[in-house]
């Protein structure tokens, strides 16, 4: 894990300048953002939407707003009570998702 926040901090100030946020402030559109977190060390799909969730939800970033899924995210989390519902809707999306994959 050390080793991966390393390289995030790298990536970080080598592309940004050391400024993090000039990766959705520079951002021209959702597609642009996408490919910007994407190319983060150790940054997947799931990493991509809980991110660009963030900053939806929580910060109002624009360009944000493509990356959030349909489903519950941290974007949601604002309070004990709202993590405790995100960890419970985050299950039943889990269960439903594996149900449907396993009926294929």
């Amino acid at each position: 894990m050390a080793r991966r926040v390393g390289e995030l901090a790298a990536t970080v100030a080598e592309e940004y300048a050391g400024d993090a946020s000039r990766l959705w402030t520079e951002a021209a559109d959702g597609a642009d953002l996408r490919e910007r977190i994407s190319a983060l060390p150790g940054f997947g799909e799931m990493k991509v939407k809980a991110l660009g969730s963030v900053l939806a939800k929580r910060f109002d970033v624009p360009v944000a707003q493509d990356l959030v899924p349909g489903h519950p995210t941290l974007g949601d989390v604002d309070s004990a009570q709202a993590l405790t519902d995100y960890q419970a809707a985050k299950k039943a999306h889990k269960a439903e998702w594996l149900a449907s994959k396993s009926a294929h």
